[in-house]
């Protein structure tokens, strides 16, 4: 995940003592995949040519608005945190959201981690990698 989206940021902030900053009103919806998903089906496509010559999309089905996902990830690390606002960025999508039916119909895939779990997941993954990885964050 790069290190300035608003997972990482929402993580780095409160794992700082600092509120989970969003840009805009929070409506806005995200669809996370997490990793082990999209490894999943490269490494299916390394002897599986049901895809060949297709573009498909690899995400999830499991949409999230940004307010909730600051709550999600704030109350995790530490639910006394208010959450702050900000004006919207340009060019920010209000909405993303992965259709994974192309994917499905070829490759049989389905997504198998919810966006609360990865969340966790990857809370885990940031506190374990926190030394190298938290700078990336803050700098960007």
């Amino acid at each position: 995940m790069r290190p300035n989206m608003a997972m990482t940021n929402f993580v780095s902030r409160c794992l700082h003592g600092e509120p989970p900053e969003i840009y805009g009103t929070g409506d806005q919806t995200r669809d996370f995949t997490y990793i082990e998903d999209i490894r999943r089906v490269n490494e299916q496509l390394l002897t599986d040519d049901s895809a060949d010559g297709e573009i498909v999309n690899i995400g999830s089905t499991d949409n999230i608005d940004i307010l909730t996902l600051a709550e999600v990830i704030r109350d995790e690390i530490d639910p006394t945190l208010d959450i702050v606002y900000d004006d919207a960025r340009t060019g920010d999508a209000e909405h993303t959201h992965a259709d994974v039916s192309k994917a499905n119909e070829l490759l049989g895939y389905e997504p198998t981690v919810d966006i609360r779990d990865g969340v966790n997941q990857f809370i885990d993954w940031y506190r374990a990698n926190e030394e190298w990885y938290d700078p990336l964050v803050r700098q960007s």
